[in-house]
């Protein structure tokens, strides 16, 4: 397990990937967002996109997935704070995507043995971004 102590600005927890599919885009949207644009081929294709496009939201399930997998699951984390998100493109069936999450800063807290430690992370389809955000999460300090 990597604690604040073992962390460093600049260091860089590159993605897996992950395929989009038609069929996951739309059960997805239909249980969480079920606007046409994510649930109605048919009408999404005389839409502002021209055709299915993934709800924002699944976007951000995706990139938790990815996230977790490349860097939680090692990072002795205890809860995220605050996320600033920006929706670049959309998201469509086939795509596969992947990224990196890099550390911004990290502030121990000694008297409450934990820090707070900010990411910039970055979805892509393998060159263009979709998804960037800003995370600060708190994560545990080396226990004594």
């Amino acid at each position: 397990m990597l604690y604040a102590q073992d962390l460093t600005v600049g260091q860089r927890f590159p993605f897996g990937t992950y395929r989009m599919e038609e069929a996951e885009i739309i059960e997805f949207a239909t249980r969480f967002d079920p606007l046409y644009i994510h649930i109605d081929p048919e009408a999404a294709a005389k839409g502002p996109f021209g055709g299915i496009i993934a709800s924002g939201l699944h976007t951000m399930a995706v990139y938790q997935r990815l996230i977790a997998e490349a860097m939680w699951w090692r990072v002795a984390g205890i809860a995220g704070k605050r996320f600033e998100i920006d929706l670049q493109r959309p998201v469509r069936p086939g795509m596969v995507l992947t990224g990196h999450a890099e550390i911004e800063e990290i502030v121990i807290r000694p008297e409450r043995n934990d820090a707070i430690m900010t990411i910039r992370a970055v979805v892509t389809d393998g060159t263009k971004p979709m998804l960037s955000l800003r995370l600060e999460s708190l994560i545990h300090a080396r226990p004594a």
